[in-house]
Formats: structure tokens, sequence, C-alpha cells
């Protein structure tokens, strides 16, 4: 049977698609590839795009609960929110528990309002330190070790790494060291449309 699905995609300036310092604006979300894998299903979407840029983890609350605070009679609002967050709290020094917990709190958010939440881990970045390193791995541990129930998951790290890609790859993929380019924003559409058709399928079972 098919079904109309809504989908919220929240975040910071990855979930927005920024590259080439703000002249353009890709949300993977809105790319070919997410979309032909979720038309490919039969069932009809409808995609809402929620990216901040420079936004902290942190501070999300606001922008999730203007989010449900819409007048609507569809129920649940939405469907499907897709969560990621944590990379400007890292830059900034936070400490990975912090950042979880607020993704814990902005997530149970859809959570209360009857949707399924997949979280998406952080991606590394050009910049390298011992401490980054240690405080994103804690960070993407807390959220691959999320129990709660109707909360799924996405490696994204491994999926779009910085550092173990070949240098032409990489220049095709990131374009500033910390976002992608368009073509970068086309492959974390893909990664992300198929886990969650994948999921989709799995919880109409």
């Amino acid at each position: 049977m098919r079904q109309d699905l809504r989908v919220l995609a929240f975040g910071d300036s990855l979930t927005e698609g920024y590259s080439n310092w703000g002249a353009q604006w890709t949300p993977y979300s809105e790319s070919k590839a997410f979309e032909a894998i979720l038309d490919a299903t039969g069932d009809v979407f409808q995609i809402v795009v929620e990216g901040q840029s420079g936004d902290f983890a942190i501070a999300f609350r606001r922008r999730m609960e203007q989010r449900y605070s819409t007048t609507s009679t569809r129920s649940p609002l939405y469907d499907w929110a897709i969560v990621l967050g944590g990379t400007n709290d890292l830059a900034y020094g936070r400490g990975a528990k912090e950042i979880f917990d607020a993704l814990v709190d902005i997530s149970n958010i859809p959570l209360e309002h009857g949707a399924k939440v997949l979280m998406l881990t952080v991606p590394e970045c050009q910049h390298r330190s011992e401490g980054l390193e240690r405080r994103r791995t804690e960070l993407n541990d807390l959220i691959m070790n999320d129990g709660r129930r109707n909360v799924y998951k996405l490696d994204l790290h491994a999926a779009i790494p910085y550092h173990a890609m070949d240098k032409e790859e990489r220049e095709k993929i990131w374009d500033d060291g910390l976002h992608l380019t368009p073509e970068g924003y086309e492959r974390m559409g893909k990664v992300v449309a198929e886990r969650l058709v994948e999921l989709i399928k799995e919880t109409k079972e």
C-alpha cells in the first residue's frame, strides 16, 4: 500500500547544503539522488528542510519547537525526522555528552509527536587535533548507541570520510574542509535516502 510520508531534515549547515562560501545551497534532501531513491519506493514524500548554518545543537530546541507549533490537521506532523548536529559545537570545544544531551532533547520533540527519528553521526573535517578527534568519536559513539524506541542511526562519519579519501575524490566531495560540494551533497543524499528507505521498509513490516 502506498504511503504519504512527511520527512523533516533538521540540522545546521550540512543540512542546509552550504558550499562555495555561501554562494551555493544544495541540501542533501533536495538532491537528485535523494529524490530518485525515494521516488522508486512508490510512496509519496514531502520533504521539509530545516537547516541553519552556524547553529549549535545546544540551541536547536527553539527551531524544533517552532516547527511543531505550526497549526496542522496532519497527525503526526512528520513521519520521520532526520537529525544532524554537533559540528559547530565541537569546533567551539563543547563536550560530547553536552552535545549528545542536546540532540536527545530536541529529537524527543518529534518522538513525542509520533515521528520516528534517524540520527546521523558527525562527519570529520580537514582540521585535526587530539581533543577534537576524541570528542567527535565519543559523540558519535553516543549517537550510535542511542537505545531510545523509534530512534535509528546512520554512521555518516564512516560513509563520507575526509582523510581516508584520495586527493582527487576529496576535491570532488569536500568543499572547504568542513562542508561538502554540490556533488558531495548528492552523495550524502544517496547515503541518507538508502538508509531511510531501508528503515521505512523494516518499520512497515
